[in-house]
């Protein structure tokens, strides 16, 4: 699964002229348009996560 780790604040800024944090630096979110733009504007960063069974770490093999 592919993620989008931001490596700055990014701040919305709504009709009235306020700045609300909209993605926040360090936490991941999924891929979408807008965090693909940003990724490209350089203030985000893309992360591959294992999804699944995959995941889930695998035991040693035991000793025969």
């Amino acid at each position: 699964m592919i993620l989008i780790r931001f490596l700055t604040d990014f701040y919305a800024v709504d009709g009235s002229g306020n700045s609300n944090v909209k993605y926040a630096a360090g936490v991941s979110y999924p891929q979408d348009e807008e965090t693909t733009r940003l990724v490209a504007s350089g203030i985000a960063e893309e992360i591959t996560v294992p999804d699944g069974p995959a995941a889930l770490k695998q035991p040693a093999d035991p000793a025969p």
